[in-house]
This record gives structure tokens, sequence and C-alpha cells, in this order.
């Protein structure tokens, strides 16, 4: 276990450029518009929902995490199970936990809802940690209410132990575990874990103190602490004049959102940009890692994600550019320069349409339907791994139009509507049994099975996956 798996928040709008891309040119891209299917939304009643256009299917690890009840086994892939009123799937995340937009505006959540496993040097592991952001069953993708009930969903990103999310109002919402302020607003303190035991990811317990931080008992309002959480969604509340939010993501100890304009805001343990009074002083108050606050040195970003240690951004005219958190994903200040915790360009090769962080690589597809990756693992590729460098093979014959980053593997989307995954297969997470083969080195086609279509989007979590995928004619 790692403290931190990476996440994949899809913002619609991503979607629909996929969409857009990869959908035959006999279904109308506006009727995948989400206004206009709410518009023309049936009741909940049986004999009159329309059947879904645009499902998730799920792989890897199995059980609560892989949302179907019916048959929650790793592989093969299969459709995730949602009520009848549900609409179709338009923005899906993954890390311990699932999450599942849809054009009804809900949010569907599954998997794990506690800490256990990888607490992190800095917390013990709870048993409610709140991520999931609702009560009931585990593996069923059960609906948030709470307070968005009246507001509609239009991205989702999972951490490692909490939720984000972004409405069409232009606002963001979280829940989860806050023991260093990665929701960006108060939790409620919960039982305290026991004091002889601060375990960090691998099970070994060093005493680390960050509870007296909280200065909080159990019921109050807390800022940090490993108890610190919330259960149900709350408003994240940013500076004024920030204007409208589009999309989020979501890492181990930190949350992120991108403005309609092109802005990046940041809370929790993120020092990109810089950190007023230092990265230690976000350690030492949780309260001030909270807020949220812009980072200098990128603009006009279209989207964005947060893998172990590091962001990458895709801007809108399809620069890259890449930035440290300045902690090492233990809750600890990370030896690292300043110059790794500004953002700077990073790929000049082509036009980027897509990037994607790892645990420790970096994933982009280009205009020209190129794929580059660097890093440590999961690159699908022979050698450097040290700078962007292309995927030939197989894979260079085909148009890749998605990517996503996991913990050691990678996931692509074609134009063909194909999936292809490459790096570790150990829980299933590149859709075959991982009796066969636990590692792959080169990308290798992820089977959906007869009954799905094209695939659209693909996100990538801890030890399992999740995709958007059109419904069969």
């Amino acid at each position: 276990m790692h403290p931190h798996p990476p996440s994949r928040a899809r913002a619609m709008l991503v979607v629909l450029a996929v969409f857009a891309l990869a959908l035959t040119a006999s279904v109308d891209a506006s009727s995948y518009d989400k206004r206009a299917m709410r518009e023309t939304e049936h009741k909940d009643s049986p004999t009159t929902v329309a059947r879904a256009r645009f499902l998730a299917y799920t792989w890897g690890i199995g059980g609560d995490r892989v949302g179907r009840p019916s048959n929650d086994a790793p592989t093969p892939p299969g459709a995730v199970e949602l009520e009848s009123s549900a609409g179709d799937v338009l923005a899906i995340a993954a890390s311990g936990h699932t999450a599942v937009a849809t054009s009804s505006g809900r949010l569907y959540t599954a998997g794990r809802n506690d800490s256990s496993g990888g607490g992190g040097h800095g917390s013990a592991a709870i048993d409610d940690s709140g991520q999931l952001g609702r009560q009931g069953a585990l593996g069923a993708l059960g609906r948030v209410e709470g307070a968005l009930e009246k507001e509609s969903v239009v991205s989702v990103a999972c951490g490692r132990y909490h939720t984000t999310c972004a409405t069409a109002s232009g606002r963001v919402y979280s829940f989860g575990l806050n023991d260093v302020g990665q929701l960006g607003t108060s939790g409620v303190m919960g039982k305290a874990p026991d004091a002889k035991k601060r375990c960090d990811s691998g099970g070994n317990c060093d005493g680390l103190e960050r509870d007296a931080k909280a200065l909080a008992g159990e019921g109050e309002s807390c800022f940090g602490g490993a108890a610190c959480r919330s259960g149900t969604p709350s408003l994240v509340t940013f500076p004024e004049g920030t204007g409208r939010i589009k999309s989020v993501a979501a890492g181990r100890y930190t949350s992120a959102a991108v403005t309609t304009d092109g802005r990046v805001f940041v809370w929790g343990l993120n020092a990109c940009g810089g950190a007023k009074g230092g990265r230690q002083s976000l350690l030492d108050d949780a309260r001030a890692a909270s807020t949220p606050r812009p980072i200098d040195g990128v603009r006009e970003v279209e989207f964005l994600d947060i893998g172990y240690t590091s962001m990458i951004f895709l801007t809108k005219t399809g620069e890259v550019f890449t930035c440290d958190t300045g902690f090492d994903g233990y809750a600890r200040v990370a030896e690292k320069s300043d110059e790794s915790i500004t953002p700077h360009p990073t790929f000049a090769n082509d036009h980027a349409i897509d990037v994607a962080a790892g645990r420790c690589h970096f994933a982009i597809a280009t205009k020209s339907g190129a794929l580059f990756t660097w890093g440590c693992k999961a690159l699908g590729r022979e050698g450097s791994t040290e700078k962007p460098a292309r995927v030939v093979g197989d894979l260079s014959s085909r148009r890749v139009v998605s990517v996503a980053a996991g913990e050691y593997f990678t996931l692509v989307t074609t134009m063909d509507g194909e999936i292809y995954g490459a790096g570790s297969n150990g829980n299933g997470q590149l859709g075959t049994a991982p009796e066969s083969t636990t590692e792959y080195a080169t990308f290798e086609r992820v089977s959906l099975g007869t009954q799905a279509g094209d695939a659209l989007a693909v996100a990538a979590g801890y030890q399992h996956s999740i995709a958007i995928v059109a419904a069969s004619t």
C-alpha cells in the first residue's frame, strides 16, 4: 500500500471533446449536451426512463470499488449498476473509491469509506473518513445528496481518502478525510485513533502526534487531525472575484480547481507556485493549508491532474506545465529546490490535448494522436525515463485521444473507441486476470466485451480502472 494513489477527474468538457472525436457521425453531438438532456428527462418510472446512451465500465481489484454488486469480480470489465433514473454517465473518477456523475446532475459513489491501509506518517487510520459522502452499502453506487441535492455535478475527483466535485453553478464541494486541510473547508472531529498508534502506509507505527495540533474535540469543527473528516458534502469558499469553477482535481493531501478563465487554485499540502510562510507553515497550520490560493506561473489552464507529488497542467493553447507540490507524499516537506515548485514548461514536441499524472510518471496525448510518457514506471516503452518520449509499437498506428495514469499503470483511449493499457496488472487493472500477466511492458488492448460500444474516456485509480463507454446499438 502507498499513501496516495493518483486520481483522474474527468470534467464534462473533456468528455464532450472526446465524444466528438470518438463517436460515429450518425450520433448528433448536440444529443450529448447536458442541458438538452435535462429538459427531456423522464420521471423516475420503470416504464418511461430512457435507456442510458453512455455507461461506465469498471475493472480491477473487484469488491466494493467496482460498483457492480451483482458481479464484483475484478475481471472481465463490466458495466456499473446505477439506478434507472441516473441518466448518461458524464464524468468519472477513481482512487480507493469510485465516483460517477451523470446527466441527471447526480453524483454516485462506491468503494472504501475508511482510511485504513495507508494513513501516512502524519495520520493514523480511521474507520469513517467519509470519502463516499453518504451512508449505505459500500459496493453499490449510491447517490450523494445533502448540499448536492439541488446542484448539478459536472466534474469530480477522487483523492486518496476524499472527494471533490464542481457543479454547473460554478461551485465546489468536498467531503472525506481532512487531516491536513485537503477539503478546503472545516470537517468534524471523529473518534480519535488509538493514541499509541501512528502508522504509515506500510503499517509502521512511529508515534507521530499530529492530532495535538488539531485543537478540536470529538464532534467539534476541525481543520486537520487524523480524525478530522466530513461524511457529507460541504461548500468550498474561494477568494472574492475568483469566478466560476469548471473542473477539479485531487491527490492524497491536496485538491485543486480550474476556473472558466483558466486560473488554478489549490488547497491542502500543496506549495506549487509558492506558499506564504514556506512549506512548513502548511504543515503547522491546517486551517491556513485549507484556504484555496491561486497558483502563479501558469495561465489559461484547460484542466490539470495531480499525481503522487506532482501536478501537470494543460493550457488552452496545448502547452504542458508540471510542478511539484513540495511534499513527499507522507505529509513531510520534500527536499526540493524552489525551482521544482514553480510551474515550468515540460513539453514542446506537439500540441497536447490531454495529460495525466501517476504515482511517479506522466502521460500526454497530442493533437496528432501521439502518446508521450516519462517517469519511473508504466511508460509502455523503452528508453529515457527523464524526458517525454513517444510511445511506438502497435499503439503508434492508432490515434490516442485520452490518457489516465494510475498507481504504476497507464490507460489510453483511441479515436476508434478502443482502450489500451501498460504497467502493473497485479489487481487486474489492465483488464485481464493477474494470474495470467502481472505486468505489461508495452501497451495492450483492454477488451470490454461484446456488449460494450466505443470507449470515450478513462480514469485510473489505485488498483482499479473505470471508463465512459457508449452503449452498444
